[in-house]
């Protein structure tokens, strides 16, 4: 019986430092499953990556795929770097594949995105960035040279509806966010972001 606690206790603890470290990770976003959600709707992961021609890239993966439906939800991947950008491509797959880039600003203390956030700006995109549909989800490529690497860089993704007047994007539901029911997470200078992108993943 003694053992048998002593066992119990050691996993506990073993669990809960995976944990730690698993959350302390910012180059992935696990994200927990709901059920209330259509597949589509419903993100569980964002990670990232180096490509090979110098793009840092976001894959946003959801439990399903939307076809065939009218409506105006997209899958938005949130930068917070000086500004902030949202990304977003159409959910549903028989719809242009075109990505839609918007800038703005949020309270400080509060990034999250919301019905209440407000209007955003349409971006001129430079050169260099993507959003392609995925099985399941999306992938966005940044370039390398656009990132200031002495400010800060964060990242979210959300499943979204929203409407596009001329220039301007409001947001007029949240359906999901990757980071929905985690305390705010810490900030990290983009170097220091990309190092760790980098280096290997322990396994």
């Amino acid at each position: 019986m003694k053992w048998t606690l002593i066992f119990i206790f050691l996993f506990m603890i073993t669990r809960s430092v995976a944990a730690m470290q698993i959350e302390a990770d910012p180059r992935t976003i696990s994200s927990f499953m709901d059920k209330s959600l259509t597949p589509a709707l419903d993100i569980l992961q964002v990670t990232t990556d180096i490509s090979a021609d110098n793009h840092l890239l976001f894959r946003v993966k959801t439990r399903g795929e939307q076809v065939n439906e009218e409506n105006n939800d997209y899958v938005l991947l949130q930068i917070l770097h000086e500004k902030t950008y949202l990304f977003l491509l159409p959910l549903n797959k028989t719809k242009t594949e075109k990505a839609l880039v918007y800038e703005g600003t949020l309270d400080p203390e509060n990034h999250k995105l919301s019905e209440t956030s407000g209007k955003f700006t349409e971006y001129n995109l430079p050169a260099g960035f993507t959003a392609t549909r995925t099985v399941r989800g999306a992938e966005f490529t940044i370039p390398l040279d656009w990132i200031n690497y002495a400010a800060d860089f964060n990242f979210d993704a959300y499943t979204i509806q929203a409407s596009t007047l001329e220039n301007t994007l409001q947001i007029d539901k949240v359906y999901d966010q990757a980071r929905k029911g985690r305390k705010e997470e810490k900030r990290y200078s983009a170097i220091t972001l990309l190092n760790k992108i980098c280096s290997p993943k322990k396994r």
